[in-house]
Order: structure tokens, then C-alpha cells, then sequence
């Protein structure tokens, strides 16, 4: 019998692919071109899936992601030699092999597709979180970003002599850090009801190392719904970064304004620490944009912020310089192509853009 006779199609793999990949160009178009969509779907079903599996994943006190990561690695090696060294044995039937280890991928990619999708891709185009704060966002003055700053500093200044540090001057972290920061998100909850959400442990990430090196502080993994934090990372950016994290559990994806939501949960926290946190990265942010501005007494403002904040920015710098890599530019492109993807136009440079809303935040409330 002719060997197209006998070739099996593997239909139901490419029937629940095409299932999963349908809906998930569905949703996908439906959040892009009809207004309103993320909205409902983001404010209304989301949070569903976040009390859910958010509830799951916290069950374990390890990251899910990870794990499913590595497994996932580990397997696509294995799948890979067996496919070589089946097709190799397949005399006869490597046409049906092929077809059957293809229809195997695109299952597989389709679902991962349709998951992304509804867990995270379609928040990206939610309404922003500066329509529920009231803010305004418009372009500044150079005196507008400078007195955002002075306040800052001087904020930031106050703060240092509050917390504890050790014998190098980086900041001790309180204990019960992870509960600040779920509290913190919590307190921020009662303020916005569109912050009300379910908030789990942020989990730790064994392989952090490797975090580093694609200059990772933090991840937020939609398809285990848990959010994760590079340990390696210097401790005056935790309790930041952890409530980065936690703010995309509310569906607010775009990177500035998980820093802007970050920055203002760390702020009305009663520990100082995390208050101090929360200035510090504002303060490095706000730092930029004034440097941007090319003001001419930008030296006679960065003096006037505390010796020991401007040492921890050195060693910040120092550290995250001692892992420049081909492989972290590489890691960093990747991020910023799936910003800009994901409709942040600006990519990573995104992440800078919280400055807009911290000086807006600060106009409205001095």
C-alpha cells in the first residue's frame, strides 16, 4: 500500500491547537481593536483567575515557574536527541513521525499561546492605573522635575537615618519583609479598589544567578500566576521590586506603572524601610530624567543627597556592571522586543517612564 495511504493524522492534537490558537488570536484582536474589552475582561474575569491559581501556586514554597522551567528545558534537550535518534530508526515512517512530533509542537505552543494570552496579554491594553489615581500626565518643565526631586531627596535623606544598615552600608532587610509588602499592597487595596486583589508570598528563584545576568530583579510568570525575585539583587530594591511584582497580579502590566503602583505602595507603608525603598528608586529615576533635562546645577542637586543613598547607587551600578555579558544584552533585547510587542512602544525604556507619573503624583499632592 502506497505509504500516504497509511499516514495517520494526528487530529486531535491539531484540533486542540487550533482550538487554542484561534481563541488566543481571538482574545488577542479583541483587545487590541475593540475598546473596552480589556477592560471588561481584565476588571471582571482576571481577577477570577488570580484568586484561583494564585491561591494554588501559593500552596508551594518554592517557585512553580521555575521548576517548570527547568523541567521544560530538560525535556525540549531530550525531545530533541529522540527525535534524531527515532527518525534515524524510522525507516519507512519518517513522514509520519515528523507529522506527528509537529502536530505535538503546535499543540503545545498553541496552549502556551492561549494561556499567555488570557492570563497577561490582554491587561496590556486595560485602561491605565493614572485614570483611577486621578493623575494627569502631561509634558514638565525642567522646575516641575526639579522640585519633584528636591522633594525626593529630601525625602530619602529623612529616611536613611531611620532604617538599619550593615558594616558596607547596604540596607538590613526587616525579617517580615514579605508580609510588608503584601500589607503595603493590601493598604494600597483600600485606597484604589482596582488594587484589591489577592496578594501570595513572592517567591524566591534558586537559579537567581542567571537572573542576573539578563538584569532581572523580578518576574511575574502568568502561567503559574506567581510573581519572583532575583535573591542576588541589592537589598535596597527588594521591597520595591517585590511589590513590582505583585502590582501585575492586579493585571496592571505595563512596566511604569508597575513601578509608579510599587513606588506608591512602598511610600504609605509604616515601615520605614519599605518607604525607604520606594524613595530610593524613585529618587534614582527622578535622577535621570533631571539629568536629561542637561540642567546646569544638577552637581549642586545630586550633592545634596545622603553619602551613604549615593555609595548604595555605586554598588548598585558596580554590581549590575560586574554582569555585563553578550548574554544579558541579548536577554535585555529580548525584553524589550516583548514590550514593544505587547504594545509599550517605548520597550524598556518603559520602565523610566514611572518619572511622568511620580512628578504628576507630586504636583497633585503638594
Amino acid at each position: 500500500m502506497d505509504e500516504k495511504k497509511r499516514i495517520p493524522i494526528p487530529t486531535k492534537r491539531l484540533i486542540i491547537g487550533g482550538i487554542a490558537l484561534f481563541l488566543a488570536i481571538t482574545g488577542w484582536q479583541l483587545a487590541v481593536n475593540f475598546e473596552g474589552f480589556s477592560d471588561l475582561y481584565g476588571f471582571n474575569v482576571y481577577p477570577l483567575l488570580v484568586n484561583i491559581f494564585a491561591r494554588i501556586s501559593n500552596i508551594f514554597p518554592f517557585s512553580l515557574a521555575e521548576i517548570i522551567v527547568i523541567l521544560a528545558v530538560l525535556l525540549v534537550i531530550f525531545s530533541i536527541v529522540f527525535f534524531i535518534v527515532k527518525l534515524i530508526r524510522s525507516k519507512g515512517r519518517r513522514l509520519s513521525f515528523i507529522l506527528s512530533s509537529l502536530s505535538t509542537v503546535f499543540c503545545v505552543l498553541s496552549s502556551a499561546s492561549f494561556i499567555f494570552v488570557y492570563s497577561c496579554g490582554v491587561n496590556y491594553h486595560r485602561k491605565p492605573f493614572s485614570d483611577f489615581s486621578g493623575l494627569t500626565v502631561r509634558p514638565y518643565s525642567r522646575e516641575e522635575v526639579r522640585e519633584a526631586l528636591l522633594y525626593t531627596i529630601e525625602e530619602t535623606n529623612s529616611l536613611i537615618e531611620e532604617i538599619e544598615l550593615n558594616e558596607e552600608y547596604a540596607c538590613i532587610l526587616p525579617e517580615n519583609i514579605m508580609e510588608l509588602s503584601r500589607e503595603a499592597m493590601n493598604s494600597l487595596g483600600e485606597k484604589y479598589p482596582v488594587m484589591d486583589s489577592y496578594y501570595p508570598n513572592v517567591k524566591p528563584v534558586m537559579l537567581s544567578e542567571l537572573m542576573c545576568y539578563g538584569r532581572i530583579t523580578g518576574i511575574f510568570t502568568p502561567f503559574t500566576m506567581e510573581a519572583n525575585y532575583n535573591t542576588k539583587d541589592m537589598t535596597g530594591e527588594r521591597g520595591f521590586t517585590l511589590c513590582h511584582e505583585l502590582s501585575h497580579l492586579t493585571g496592571f502590566m505595563q512596566e511604569e506603572e508597575a513601578n509608579f503602583i510599587a513606588y506608591l505602595a512602598c511610600r504609605e507603608s509604616d515601615d520605614p524601610y519599605m518607604r525607604y525603598s520606594g524613595y530610593s528608586n524613585a529618587l534614582s529615576y527622578l535622577l535621570n530624567a533631571y539629568a536629561s533635562t542637561r540642567a546646569e546645577d544638577y552637581g549642586e542637586v545630586y550633592s545634596l543627597i545622603n553619602p551613604i543613598t549615593l555609595y548604595q547607587f555605586a554598588k548598585y551600578n558596580e554590581f549590575w556592571d560586574s554582569y555585563k555579558t553578550d548574554f544579558g544584552e541579548i536577554a535585555t533585547a529580548i525584553n524589550d522586543t516583548y514590550l514593544k510587542i505587547n504594545g509599550q512602544e517605548d520597550g524598556t525604556k518603559s520602565y523610566g517612564r514611572v518619572t511622568d507619573l511620580i512628578i504628576a503624583d507630586y504636583l497633585k499632592n503638594k
